[in-house]
């Protein structure tokens, strides 16, 4: 058979346009200047005084060319690509629907700036629930747009708010694929001291763990079957802890009037990339909801990011015939044409 196609559907870019809003903020999240060079800054202890605040941010992080490079390097043949955190988040005044349809626009130019190779996920607003109902529509609308990205909060709520259940219905309706990422790290004063590698390795994963877990109990997924929700770095901790869930359900009945099924009913309808670096963790994620639901990632341009060590796992974890079959599942979740 034909070498199996390498889709990545975790990977991000931060338009120029974007990285100015996040220089004029005083707080974090921001992007300071230091001896001519920028640096993203979104943990506390970064934002400290020193010679180098936070993280390097260079052209990796914005320029849609070094996009292709990286791609060309690691042999993935395509991308698509979202807005890394933290999204909107900061920005929830009334300006931000239309900050949002401005990125909007830019991210689903990059097809036809590609020829293909890359297109772009959207962004939703922060200002309010009901505008961010109206700009998903317009996603699912807007042609260059295969999905929209969206933090372990929605307008400053919870997955499991019943104020997003308008949100719910809507991207249930359109059938846009959802990708779930963290920003904020769960327990982030107890994971101070080691850098960003242990918020970043820990942090990050159990952020998710909890915002999928409380978007899981909270019934959205039962009722509204259509929905179509990716989760980062392999849905973190919930594979793993299905059982638990199921076990923890079982033994309290005040769970069962918004969620009348067990959790791994559910758990088994999501879709989990594949940014796990480890075969073992990899088979975990297929054996969680099968191999159509799985979706190959690199974090780029991220400092965790190594897809050459993914790369390996991912062969050592699948025959060619398998991994055909995660890049025809990652075809059709994201509305891709078959591989060129």
């Amino acid at each position: 058979m034909a070498t199996p196609e390498l889709i990545d559907a975790h990977t991000h870019i931060y338009p120029r346009s974007y990285i100015e809003r996040l220089r004029a903020r005083p707080t974090i999240p921001r992007v300071k200047e230091h001896e001519g060079k920028e640096y993203f800054v979104i943990f506390a202890h970064e934002d400290a005084p020193g010679p180098v605040p936070g993280r390097e941010f260079g052209v990796e992080y914005t320029s849609l060319d070094a996009k292709l490079a990286h791609m060309d390097r690691n042999g993935i043949d395509r991308s698509v690509v979202s807005l890394g955190n933290p999204w909107l988040d900061p920005f929830d005044g009334d300006d931000s629907p239309q900050i949002a349809r401005e990125l909007n626009a830019e991210l689903a130019g990059y097809g036809e700036a590609t020829g293909g190779r890359v297109v772009g996920m959207g962004v939703l607003p922060s200002n309010s629930v009901a505008d961010a109902v109206a700009i998903a529509a317009e996603i699912a609308a807007t042609p260059g747009l295969h999905g929209v990205i969206v933090g372990s909060r929605i307008c400053g709520r919870t997955l499991d708010d019943v104020e997003l259940e308008p949100l719910w219905a809507e991207l249930a309706r359109t059938r846009l694929p959802v990708f779930l990422h963290p920003h904020y790290s769960a327990a982030p004063t107890e994971l101070t001291g080691f850098g960003h590698a242990v918020p970043v390795s820990v942090g990050f994963p159990f952020e998710t763990t909890i915002a999928l877990t409380r978007f899981i109990f909270s019934g959205a997924l039962h009722r509204h079957p259509e929905l179509r929700l990716m989760a980062a770095h392999g849905g973190a901790g919930v594979p793993v802890l299905a059982g638990r869930m199921d076990a923890a359900w079982r033994s309290d009945p005040t769970t069962h009037e918004r969620l009348p099924v067990p959790p791994s009913e559910c758990i088994a309808r999501l879709h989990l990339d594949l940014v796990l670096y480890h075969e073992h963790a990899m088979h975990l994620a297929r054996d969680t909801v099968g191999l159509d639901r799985l979706a190959y990632g690199t974090d780029n341009p991220f400092s965790v990011s190594d897809p050459v060590v993914n790369g390996a796992a991912l062969v050592r974890a699948f025959t060619p015939d398998e991994r055909e079959t995660i890049a025809a599942g990652t075809r059709t979740l994201f509305d891709l044409p078959e591989r060129p």
